[in-house]
């Protein structure tokens, strides 16, 4: 009698396991769509698309998740980009160009406290004080390039360029949230 239900209880398990695989890959895609859709918003996609890849470790992904773990990525590339200008600005012999790199290092003094703002009113799901933060950090990105102008770097440059798409990402992702 067991023999006569085995072979249909294997059978159901496999079509259970083909949905599960089936619906999981649907999951994935969405995810990719999902990301692939912010990226799509910034200047480097290749940037975004790798930096999500490398900070979104579980599926499926959603908004408040892919707002923290942006904003936590573009807090620890301000703290990064706050201490490479605090050295230029040590390291730079004309008085002109130091003054340049204090109101850069000002701008990512002001840009850390807002992105740490930002990741408690996340926390405390507080999404005015999250959109009102976010909505003011790519100013202080821009001080720091307008301020260099033609003196700046390549390097510098292209901190500029991931920082400010650092925060676009966080930016969009929270526009994705459902309040």
């Amino acid at each position: 009698m067991a023999s006569f239900f085995t072979p249909y209880f294997f059978l159901l398990v496999l079509v259970s396991n083909i949905f599960n695989f089936q619906t999981s890959l649907c999951d994935l895609r969405a995810d990719e769509i999902l990301i692939e859709n912010i990226c799509k918003q910034v200047q480097d996609l290749q940037f975004c698309l790798s930096t999500f890849k490398q900070i979104l470790h579980t599926h499926p992904y959603v908004p408040n998740e892919i707002t923290r773990a942006s904003l936590s990525q573009s807090l620890q590339n301000a703290n990064d980009n706050h201490a490479f200008v605090q050295k230029a600005k040590a390291e730079a012999k004309d008085k002109e160009l130091q003054d340049l790199y204090a109101i850069c290092v000002t701008s990512y003094e002001l840009l850390t406290s807002l992105l740490q703002d930002s990741i408690q009113s996340l926390a405390n799901k507080d999404y005015n004080g999250l959109e009102n933060s976010l909505f003011k950090c790519p100013r202080f990105v821009s001080a720091c390039q307008n301020a260099l102008g033609s003196k700046t770097t390549p390097e510098m440059l292209d901190r500029s360029r991931k920082q400010f798409d650092l925060v676009l990402m966080a930016k969009i992702a929270e526009g994705l949230i459902p309040k």
